[in-house]
């Protein structure tokens, strides 16, 4: 029984955690960075390799800051995805995705 109530408890912590860490942006304001100036700063981070990358997706998360972001998707010809994450404070995350 006890055994029980801690899987409970670890539960219920790590789901209030992860909750906590992900806070959806707020769809009823606009975005306090515009999209093409977003971009710029993506395709700028990236430097030389957009050449070799095309943007496929562009939305706004709020994974890195409760204030928000554009999140882009980049691909290559191998189709393999890359993630640029531009918030609007102008701090830029660039990602490579390994799902192989």
């Amino acid at each position: 029984m006890k055994s029980k109530a801690i899987l409970l408890l670890a539960i219920v912590t790590s789901t209030a955690l992860f909750a906590a860490v992900i806070t959806p942006y707020n769809k009823a304001k606009p975005p306090t960075l515009s999209l093409p100036q977003a971009f710029e700063k993506a395709l700028a981070a990236l430097g030389s390799e957009t050449n070799d990358l095309h943007c496929l997706e562009a939305k706004v998360d709020g994974v890195f800051s409760k204030d928000g972001e554009w999140l882009f998707t980049f691909y290559n010809i191998d189709a393999k995805p890359k993630w640029v994450t531009v918030e609007f404070n102008g701090k830029i995350h660039v990602e490579d995705i390994r799902l192989r």
